[in-house]
This record gives structure tokens, sequence and C-alpha cells, in this order.
């Protein structure tokens, strides 16, 4: 995953679980370009950013409710969104573990400095299959 057009990319190490085979099995077939449109004005924005999957992709959802996460973590959130919790949280939601990032702090600086994209008002992270 990249946080912007030319960010560093990092690598999500996925759950073995039917959420993140199916993630894998589409982002393997193509790259997706996910815009941020709310990442400043929304409840605990400050630890965690969601990106929206396009409605096209069925993705199965085996939801847990969760009352705390680690920075790195990252989950999916019925109707097609992925969650990443960048810092560690105190939070209340229904989820399905996806797998994690490495928490380091260039993995925190890529995700609060990615750019807001000139002329579009949102960011853009990129997902694509390891090589």
């Amino acid at each position: 995953m990249q946080f912007g057009a030319e960010g560093e990319t990092f690598v999500l190490h996925p759950y073995d679980n039917d959420t993140a085979a199916a993630i894998a099995n589409y982002v393997g077939t193509t790259t997706w370009q996910l815009p941020i449109y709310h990442y400043d004005d929304f409840e605990d924005w400050e630890v965690m950013q969601y990106y929206d999957i396009p409605s096209s992709y069925e993705i199965p959802d085996n939801a847990e409710s969760i009352t705390s996460e680690q920075g790195g973590t990252v989950y999916y959130s019925d109707p097609n969104r992925i969650i990443l919790f960048y810092q560690d949280a105190e939070v209340s939601g229904d989820y399905t573990l996806v797998g994690y990032f490495d928490y380091t702090e260039e993995f925190v600086t890529a995700v609060e400095e990615n750019p807001v994209l000139e002329g579009w008002g949102n960011k853009l992270i990129i997902v694509s299959a390891s090589e």
C-alpha cells in the first residue's frame, strides 16, 4: 500500500481468513486507487482512516465487536470499507480482521502526511499486489 501516488510502499501482512483472501484476490487482478474523502472530519480520525472499496467487489464479512486496537491493524467493515488504525485506539465497532502493517514511525508518518491531491480535495491510497 502507498499513501499518496508517490509514497513509500508498506506491506500488509494478511491474516488467514476469507475476508483477507477475497481482498488479496481482487488486488491480485487490479490495482486499487482509493480516494480518502474524509480524513479529518469523522469520529476517531486521529487514530484511524477508512477507504471505500467499489461496491462491485463482493467481500465476505465475519465482523466481531472490538473496543481497542493497536496501530497498524487493518479491518474490513461492511459495506465495502477498509479500516486502518494507524495509532493505538480505544474504539467501539464491528469489524473483520484483515491483517496488519509493521507499526513504525515511518508508517505513521506516511499515513499522517499523505498529501491532499491538488485540485481534488481528497487524499489517495494505492493498493496493489506485491511483485
